[in-house]
Order: structure tokens, then sequence, then C-alpha cells
């Protein structure tokens, strides 16, 4: 009596079947962690390039003080070369690709993503912050869109306010305040620090 060996060729359509689609399964999955860590990391990277254009321009004077308010860049001020910029509203409807610092070096990582930055005026209500027409209000909201060569776009948003240099940090909306350290009569440095707060918005 003859016994059959090997395999028969359904058996081998069958197995054939069977590692097609665990391979299928397995790159389907490996294909969206990638997806996922390409999002991630461009979540991050957006979020650090908007952070150093809302640090660069809150530092900046609320507005020109020798001219009518105005939004955008005044005479004297290019509307591409941000180094001139002197306060919050020239930043006003600023745009660029491939992203630099103030001094003109590009930022490292962000070949061919787009900085789009608005600047509008807000009067405070009892609920929060509304848009007004008025260049004279007291606050400003500026909002910084990133976006990315693949064309994935970011907003990020801050509220900045006419305050005098002098205000209680605790009772400033301003997100960063230059401050001068003396360590002796010939010696002293300027530094730009954070604050951390969260005042009520009654003016």
């Amino acid at each position: 009596m003859n016994r059959r060996t090997g395999l028969s060729m359904l058996e081998v359509i069958v197995s054939l079947t069977l590692v097609a689609t665990i391979l299928l399964v397995s790159l389907n999955a490996s294909a969206n962690i990638l997806q996922h860590r390409l999002t991630g990391g461009e979540a991050v990277q957006s979020q650090i390039l908007a952070g150093y254009f809302l640090d660069e321009i809150s530092t900046l004077d609320y507005r020109e003080t020798t001219d009518e308010p105005k939004f955008g860049p005044e005479a004297g001020e290019s509307a591409t070369n941000r180094s001139t910029y002197d306060d919050v509203d020239d930043f006003a409807g600023f745009q660029q690709v491939t992203p630099t610092f103030r001094d003109g070096e590009s930022i490292p990582g962000y070949q061919n993503w787009t900085v789009d930055v608005s600047v509008t005026p807000q009067s405070v209500l009892a609920t929060g912050f509304q848009t007004v027409a008025d260049a004279d209000s007291q606050f400003r909201t500026v909002a910084v869109t990133v976006t990315s060569p693949e064309g994935a776009t970011q907003t990020y948003r801050i509220v900045v306010s006419h305050t005098p240099s002098d205000r209680p940090a605790d009772a400033s909306f301003e997100r960063l305040r230059r401050v001068e350290l003396r360590f002796s009569s010939d010696r002293q440095l300027n530094v730009v620090v954070p604050l951390r707060n969260t005042p009520e918005p009654v003016y």
C-alpha cells in the first residue's frame, strides 16, 4: 500500500493564504504605528515652531507709542525682515516659508514649513474676550498658524495686554518680561523671564 507524502495542492494554497493574511494584518498595524509616530512628532514640531514666534512677539512693546495704532509694519519697517519689528502689531499678516529666527538664520528642521501670524484687537466681557474693530483696545490675540510640508496645520494663540512694565506679574497678561539683573555698578545683564500667571480679565 502506497502512502502519500508531502502536501497536497489544496494544503499549500490554504497555508499561503493564511501566511498572506497574517502578513497583511502585520503590515497594516506597522503602518498605523508609523503614522501615529509621524503625526505625534509633527505635532510636537508644530508646537515648538509656534512657540518661537509667540515668545518673540510677546516680548515686544504692545504697540507703536509715537504713531496712531496700526496693524502691520510702520514706515521704515520691512514686511519680510522682522528684525525691524518693535511692537506686537507689526506682526499682523506676517507670513514666512522656511521660517527663520529673528536674526534671519534658518530654524533647523523646518525646511518648507509655513508660518502665518494674525493679530486681532480684543475687548473683555464677563464671559471672556471678544474680537473688536477698535485698534485702541487693551488686548490683542496673537495667533500663529504653522503648516508642515505635508499640509498639516496647527494654530496656537496667546493674549497680550497693554500693561505697564511695573504692573505686578500676577496681574499681567504678559507671557514674558524683560528683567535687568545688576551684579555691580558696572556689570548688568538683561534677560527675558516667563510669567506663569492667570490673572482675572478685569481692567
